[in-house]
């Protein structure tokens, strides 16, 4: 039977073909008409009454097709039209017609329909059967054909079918089909256009208003078709001129109420799809808002908000009425910060030009917005697509050089001279026969509070730190000229205060003081170095030489050799009586006392009681030190935590995972404070501005001495506006915060202060909160932050401190909140805060804190604060404490700030063992490492990863005195010690990103810069360039800890030669490599898959690739630390990360910087220390592995990811899509938390 079919079949398309030979040569006769009607009736019935197969067979037989196709094209009989169109129907099928239309599509059948239909159309007697059938093959054409819009416009056939569907609208067969096809015309924005010109959007609601509930189907491709058609602004605007919102929320509101079952949610979602394009326009929001849309979706949402089948439903009307809702300014008079500062004048960035007021100085600009608003790190190119600014510079041809960089001359560099005193400073004696197996050198160790110690007078002259007193104008280079003058220096114990007071920038008064003189008695000692090692010297020099003639020599080395070993029993002692001077002091409390650390595998490592990390914290220092901290806003306290040495605690805080739907329950609660604002409290309950207009003149006037009485301040209730309202401070060394606005009874919002002197920046926040009820969750929004994404969406959250915990012996900052979430919000931002681009919002970032204890006094912030205040704290006490007879540490100030704060540079390596020529020029001939860290304010992590280097570096570990004797470190802790003090985010007090001016930085408005560029220029003159350079940095959109280098063949520049790693025939030097390898080996919190070493035009100014391209650094990184947490494998994956962590990546990186020297010096290894275990990773090193085994390792590619995965990998978790989807992909993340 199927032979005979399929001959038969073979023997008509063999008629056929002879006929249509004729017909193509207009030969055919009536008879050949007949035979054509005949043979393509036949097919038809065939096809239509026989299996699949036969049709398969007619579709696998490309002859067969295109003869069917030659015939319905070349025929204009009727019958013969119709009976090739029900052929191509069946051939067709009416279910899984995807591949068959294909078939067709690739045979031009599109384009031969759409003729048959204007033909048909020209013809007054046109047939509306053959019209129909030819809309239905094209309807399941549509769905194969991607040129089908742009073909029917071209045969012109575009306005026949909406002239079909207008004579149509109650014949509900034929609709369905023209709708179809209607539908697929409309997918192309160029037809949506012309076509809603020529009226075709009343048809659309008459079709509408027919189907009733019946005719669901035609109902959804009318929605679809205005849902195109809206997407033009003009159609939109035509929908809205044609009084069809209320018709289209009178629709969705019906189908809300009959749909109880959920099983018709794609017509909503269509209703909804096209209020959505109407307000895209300003008069479509208002349109809406007048037919009380906003309501209508709401109340309907709110039904359904439990429903996880109606998330798609419940995202679009948030989305709707999120663009309805008034979009309001943030409540201030005005976006400048209320701290301003007069700068300098600058030859190098005068005002007016892109040195001040790109960043937003004086809030006129129009690229105020132009310093970075979204480079929150040294980040590579996958974060570089979040930037709204538009960089001029960056438009010009990425192959163009590298920028030639201003060369200081040789006789400016001497000024650095002072800063190498390992190089200077010590003379070695020829005739030293007798080596001692530890020489102490003495020092000359400067103070927090800028004294050298009494002890040393005469070498003064070798301490002399630059401090900026005049300028002179060179005006060949363009560049200003330093002149340094020596301060005057006293002694520490002369000029001991009894009270902590900070400085006041522009008087230099007293700003605040610390209650509790401290009596004669309770003071600490002058000095905490062992007696023998304070000597009254000319210089060390020549002390050394003195004690060389000495007989007693031998004698007096014994002496200092068992008061080294008696250094840690004084020590606990010494700290015995700080602590006792802190409670005489505040006779309060007593001092808090450290509980058990979390485990960081210490084990192996040296058990010295007297390691520097037990020395930290002191109060009674800080108090002291705070009083030569200067600030541009005015301090009311010192913050408990920073007083009492805050850190975290010791047990581990997993990341947080959000609950499904949070997000979208903070977003209409949002929506419900705008519906009702009748139920919004809407009090300012704290405003810096008010605070500062309110001083007026004697803001920056004397002021009395405040103390911190957070401990008195306990369990008093204390009224802000309400006896029921939350107090609010952040008037304290880096605190933000600059209005709290009580909204409802629980809920407050939160304005961020911008960086000094600008009109943006806001991501850190440092603040007390006080006055609460415990066991109620408060909910705090942080509403202008302007980073498009936050790790507040992928489980970080913010930290608190409770002086309750604190004084029941908890002193610990801990990781709190609940509903975290981070979204855009309503509150528009300015042009001048934008670069100049318009209608962009700021973001919400939402958390509920729930509060343990009654009335406490708390502290919130963004991060563990790292102050400055506790950074000259930590070095005095460091300095006291370090045993200098092996250790060779000196701390001399750099330059001054803008404000006159002083800027530390520490050296440290070890003391020679002799003053023999060999041991002497053994210390000069080691390498460097450079350290910086903390360019950025707000990255206090850096610090933290900077302190745990420094206590190692300064610790009796085998390891630690190892890698002492073989480089010599220099280290500047804090490059932007005022922004860290005024609560800056990303800027200094000049109003700008410090690490974007390395290239040519300014003496008067980027001293730290300036100086710390310049000591590496000095290094490279002499011949000392360091092996590692390292800026520690903070990380806000990613997890881990990572590195990132410069590697020529990733540079912006093809055939980049400038630059350190390509000399001689060696194109490349991948030794920078080396270093990050081993640190993913042997940290748990360190990545490798995170790194990336692309040299990018935009970073060519960062102080990374500056120091690599100019200085000539191969080993040149940034090390990026994160805000969040680790997701690497291991013991810490899918923790927060904590300020243990953190101080233990410091130690790493020495360890790692050890490893390294045993790479590349050739010596034998000295000490061993184990590894961190990463029992889920196969590459991980155990504690028994080798250091060959593991330098062979870290050399193997293989046990790493492909380059060109790490080098061009791109984080996807912060994709970012159009604006308008502000919500939609906020919310996504929410389901991936499920």
């Amino acid at each position: 039977m199927e032979r005979s079919v399929g001959s038969r079949l073979q023997t008509l398309f063999q008629q056929l073909e002879k006929i249509g030979g004729k017909q193509a040569r207009n030969q055919t006769s009536t008879e050949d008409l007949q035979t054509i009607r005949y043979v393509t009736s036949k097919i038809h019935q065939i096809l239509n009454s026989q299996e699949k197969t036969h049709r398969d067979t007619v579709l696998k037989n490309s002859g067969w097709v295109d003869l069917i196709l030659a015939t319905l094209k070349n025929t204009s009989d009727r019958t013969v039209l119709l009976n090739s169109i029900q052929i191509l129907a069946e051939m067709l099928g009416k279910t899984q017609v995807g591949k068959r239309a294909g078939v067709l599509v690739s045979a031009n059948a599109t384009n031969i329909l759409f003729q048959v239909i204007y033909r048909e159309a020209e013809d007054q007697l046109s047939s509306e059967e053959t019209m129909m059938l030819a809309h239905y093959v094209l309807g399941k054409l549509a769905q194969k054909d991607r040129k089908f819009a742009t073909k029917a416009r071209l045969n012109l056939v575009l306005l026949i079918t909406l002239n079909l569907i207008k004579n149509n609208l109650y014949n509900f067969k034929n609709l369905q089909s023209l709708l179809s096809v209607f539908k697929a015309y409309t997918n192309n924005s160029v037809n949506a256009s012309y076509l809603g010109k020529q009226n075709s959007i009343p048809p659309m609601f008459r079709v509408i208003q027919q189907c009733g509930r019946k005719h669901t189907a035609i109902l959804k491709l009318a929605l679809d078709i205005l849902t195109n058609l809206t997407k033009s602004r003009n159609n939109a605007a035509r929908t809205i001129g044609g009084e069809h919102v209320p018709h289209l929320l009178a629709l969705y509101h019906e189908w809300h109420q009959l749909d109880t079952k959920h099983r018709h949610v794609n017509l909503r979602k269509a209703i909804l799809n096209i209020l959505k394009n109407i307000t895209n326009l300003r008069s479509g929001r208002k349109a809406l808002a007048d037919a009380n849309g906003i309501q209508i979706l709401y109340d309907s949402a709110q039904e359904v908000i439990d429903c996880r089948e109606m998330e798609s439903l419940i995202l679009l009307a948030s989305v709707i009425m999120r663009k309805c809702c008034p979009r309001n300014k943030l409540p201030l008079d005005k976006l400048q910060s209320p701290f301003n500062l007069e700068l300098p004048e600058s030859e190098l960035y005068p005002t007016g030009q892109d040195g001040i007021n790109d960043t937003g100085y004086n809030g006129n600009s129009p690229d105020s917005d132009n310093s970075s608003l979204e480079e929150d790190d040294d980040i590579d190119s996958d974060d570089e697509r979040f930037k709204t600014e538009d960089h001029s510079e960056e438009a010009e041809d990425d192959a163009s050089e590298a920028p030639e960089p201003y060369k200081r001359t040789s006789e400016d560099l001497r000024m650095y001279d002072s800063f190498f005193p390992e190089l200077f400073e010590i003379e070695p004696q020829e005739d030293d026969d007798e080596p001692s197996a530890s020489i102490y050198i003495p020092t000359g160790n400067v103070d927090s509070f800028g004294n050298v110690t009494a002890d040393s007078e005469s070498r003064q002259a070798n301490l002399r730190m630059p401090t900026a007193t005049s300028y002179t104008s060179s005006k060949s280079s363009g560049y200003s000229s330093l002149h340094y003058d020596a301060p005057d220096y006293e002694s520490y114990g002369a000029n001991r205060c009894d009270s902590a007071t900070a400085i006041n920038l522009k008087t230099g008064t007293s700003v605040f003081s610390l209650d509790g003189p401290l009596s004669q008695s309770n003071k600490a000692p002058t000095s905490a170095k062992p007696k023998q090692l304070i000597q009254k010297s000319s210089s060390s020099s020549s002390s050394l030489r003195k004690a060389k003639g000495n007989k007693k020599i031998t004698k007096d080395k014994k002496k200092k050799s068992s008061s080294s070993l008696s250094s840690a029993a004084s020590a606990g002692l010494r700290m015995n009586e700080m602590e006792a001077e802190y409670c005489n002091a505040l006779c309060i409390t007593p001092f808090p006392s450290s509980s058990k650390e979390l485990d960081l595998d210490r084990e192996g490592y040296s058990s010295d009681e007297d390691d520097m990390e037990q020395y930290l914290h002191s109060p009674i220092v800080f108090q002291e030190v705070a009083g030569a901290t200067k600030s541009v806003a005015r301090f009311e306290k010192l913050a408990y935590p920073d007083l009492v040495g805050g850190k975290s605690g010791s047990n581990l805080e997993g990341l947080y995972h959000r609950k499904f739907g949070v997000q979208r329950i903070k977003v209409f609660e949002d929506i419900d404070r705008m519906i009702h604002p009748e139920h919004v409290i809407d009090r300012v309950v704290y405003d810096v501005d008010t605070v500062v207009a309110r001083a007026s003149s004697a803001y920056t006037s004397t002021t009395p001495s405040l103390s911190n009485r957070d401990q008195m301040r306990i369990g008093s209730r204390l009224e802000a506006g309400g006896s029921a309202s939350l107090r609010f401070n952040s008037q304290f060394e880096s605190g933000n915060l600059r209005k709290a606005i009580w909204v409802r009874e629980f809920e407050y919002d939160l304005i961020l202060n911008p960086d000094v002197n600008t009109n943006h920046h806001h991501q850190w926040f440092y603040f007390e909160v006080s006055n609460m009820v415990a066991d109620v969750p408060y909910r705090f929004n942080i509403v202008n932050c302007e980073k498009l994404n936050s790790q507040f969406n992928f489980g970080m959250k913010p930290v608190m401190f409770s002086v309750t915990d604190a004084m029941d012996g908890k002193p610990y900052w801990f990781r709190t909140g609940t509903s975290i979430c981070y979204y855009k919000n309503h509150f528009t931002r300015s042009a001048q805060a934008t670069g100049g681009v318009k209608g962009k919002t700021y973001y919400t970032a939402t958390f509920t804190v729930t509060f343990k204890h009654d009335k406490d006094i708390c502290y919130l912030a963004y991060h563990f604060p790292y102050t400055y205040t506790t950074l000259q704290t930590h070095l005095t006490l460091w300095e006291q404490y370090l045993d200098q007879t092996q250790i060779f540490f000196r701390r001399q100030t750099l330059c001054s700030t803008i404000t006159g704060n002083k800027v530390p540079v520490l050296t440290i390596t070890a003391q020679p063992k002799s003053l023999s020529k060999d041991f002497v020029d053994d210390l000069r001939s080691r390498p460097y490492i450079f350290l910086s860290g903390r360019v950025h304010p707000g990255e206090s992590n850096s610090s933290w990863v900077m302190k745990g280097t420094i206590d190692f570096l300064l610790s009796k570990r085998p390891a630690a005195q190892l890698l002492r004797e073989t480089f010599i470190f220099k280290i500047v802790p804090m490059l932007n010690p005022d922004g860290v003090i005024n609560g800056c985010h990303r800027c200094s007090t000049a109003a700008e990103d410090l690490n974007r001016r390395w290239d040519n930085p300014c003496p008067r408005l980027h001293p730290t810069i300036y100086h710390t560029k310049g000591l590496l220029q000095y290094m490279q003159m002499i011949g000392k360039v360091p092996l590692v350079f390292c800026d520690y940095h903070g990380h806000s959109r990613r997890k881990n800890i990572f590195i990132y280098g410069c590697c020529p063949t990733l540079s912006y520049i093809p055939n980049d030669t400038k630059n350190p790693a390509c000399t001689g025939n060696k194109t490349e030097d991948n030794s920078f490599k080396t270093l990050p390898r081993i640190l993913h080996l042997m940290s748990p919190v360190f990545s490798w898959q995170n790194c990336s070493f692309v040299v990018e035009k935009a970073k060519e100014t960062t102080a990374r690739v500056v120091v690599w391209r100019q200085i000539g650094v191969i080993r040149s990184y940034t090390m990026e630390s994160s805000y969040c947490g680790i997701d690497k494998d291991g013991k810490y994956k899918d923790q927060h990360i904590s300020t243990l962590m953190l101080e233990e990546m410091g130690h790493r990186f020495c360890e790692g910087l050890l490893r390294l020297r045993t790479r590349f010096s050739g010596k034998d290894q000295a000490v061993s220390f184990p590894f961190a275990e990463d029992s889920n990773s196969p590459n991980g090193p155990t504690q028994e592995s080798g250091s060959d085994e593991l330098l062979a390792e870290a050399d193997e590619d293989v046990n790493l990811p492909d380059e060109q995965i790490l080098y061009g990998a791109e984080d996807e978790e912060y994709d970012e899509e159009d604006d308008d989807e502000m919500y939609e992909e906020d919310e996504t993340y929410d389901d991936d938390r499920n």
